[in-house]
């Protein structure tokens, strides 16, 4: 009977202990990307504010790009965006910032700055998926680093996007449907960071011998998961914050995902 009392007592001990650990210990909360409301009659200051939260959500531009950092370019995989309002007014003749700006981003592959590679997803398009009025914002927040704001809602920039018709109700969300493996690696635009060529880093680590160093569990987990565990010399929080700002985890399918899995594990660095 003491024996018995002890037993009870010790599993009790144990629980309580175990409660404890599981209230003390940092939860790990995930909070989906900030949108931002846009209204016909905003300033252009305004604009410029609600532009700095599309960067850091939506735009997903803070996965590549960094804002006056002060590294050495040769180390980042996209321009640092200091100062680029007073810049972007020099980097083609004839051309003023806006236009210059606009043409970035629409289309980010025309000009590509000294140094640096192409790869810049078009953000107009999925997966991230700007729409005209956020582009503007985008822009007036661009200016304000290094100038003043001048973009307003109707500001014409010389691009409108297409919309797409809305979706059927109950419509799947992938973006690509049946893709093999390459195909969803690049309409998901997984090489905007990560290299799968080659073994060199780009803005997230290289995927190019990723199947001989990770199981396929691990893969999906990396996937899924991504801060469960991360790599060295790599910051935290970047990539959930990128996949789920454009959509990743709604829009892609379970085959697609399964494909992506599969070409990421046949990447043994052969």
């Amino acid at each position: 009977m003491k024996n018995a009392v002890k037993i009870f007592g010790f599993a009790i001990l144990v629980t309580a202990f175990y409660s404890y650990v599981g209230q003390t210990v940092p939860q790990k909360i995930t909070y989906p990307p900030e949108s931002a409301t846009l209204g016909a009659d905003m300033s252009s200051a305004e604009l410029a504010e609600a532009g700095e939260t599309i960067i850091s959500g939506k735009g997903t531009c803070l996965g590549c790009h960094t804002i006056g950092s002060g590294a050495d370019p040769s180390s980042l995989r996209f321009p640092d965006l200091g100062g680029i309002g007073a810049a972007a007014a020099t980097r083609v003749e004839g051309q003023d910032a806006v236009t210059y700006l606009a043409k970035a981003l629409y289309e980010p592959n025309d000009f590509i700055a000294e140094g640096f590679l192409p790869g810049m997803p078009t953000i107009n398009r999925p997966p991230i998926g700007l729409n005209d009025d956020e582009i503007k914002a985008v822009i007036a927040y661009l200016q304000t680093l290094g100038g003043e704001p001048t973009v307003t809602l109707v500001t014409d920039l010389g691009y409108t996007t297409e919309v797409s018709a809305a979706p059927t109700p109950g419509a799947t969300a992938a973006v690509g449907s049946g893709l093999d493996g390459p195909g969803v690696f690049q309409t998901y635009l997984c090489g905007t960071c990560h290299n799968i060529d080659a073994a060199g880093a780009l803005a997230g680590p290289s995927l190019y011998d990723v199947g001989s160093r990770l199981s396929n569990a691990e893969i999906y987990e990396a996937i899924m998961d991504p801060d469960a565990t991360i790599a060295d010399g790599f910051a935290g929080g970047v990539m959930p914050a990128t996949l789920g700002a454009t959509g990743f985890y709604t829009k892609i399918s379970s085959e697609e995902l399964r494909a992506l899995v599969n070409y990421l594990s046949a990447q043994t660095g052969g």
